[in-house]
């Protein structure tokens, strides 16, 4: 998908040499928290209810489990590991909600996010 493809690229192109250990666990922290958290969960909910056989087949499975491992292998790649499962979650979170055609403003805002090569906590 060219949206994910593109949000691909902007993480390939984020600047991680200020991502020290510090940084990221305050990352970390900021998403297990409200705001971020109880929106994470509300979109995350929202797209599983959606979810059926009819909307969502194996060829999305295997593109969603394409993507999330092309994001770990990023963050791995830059020494960011504790960040990839939370980044990879949302890219997922993403994906999910373009080929189900939701749309949420919460989730727009996390998207634009990381279209500028920011990866999202806390309010965004």
């Amino acid at each position: 998908m060219e949206i994910t493809d593109n949000l691909l690229k902007c993480l390939e192109q984020t600047d991680f040499s200020s991502f020290d250990e510090e940084y990221i666990d305050s990352i970390l922290d900021d998403r297990d928290n409200d705001p971020f958290y109880s929106e994470w969960e509300r979109v995350s909910n929202e797209l599983e209810e959606l979810k059926n056989p009819e909307n969502y087949k194996k060829s999305n499975e295997e593109e969603f489990l394409s993507i999330t491992k092309r994001v770990c292998e990023i963050l791995d790649d830059n020494d960011c590991g504790e960040l990839s499962a939370c980044v990879a979650d949302d890219f997922g979170l993403i994906y999910d909600s373009l080929v189900l055609n939701f749309k949420d403003e919460w989730l727009d805002k996390l998207t634009a996010a990381y279209g500028r090569k920011i990866i999202p906590s806390g309010e965004i």
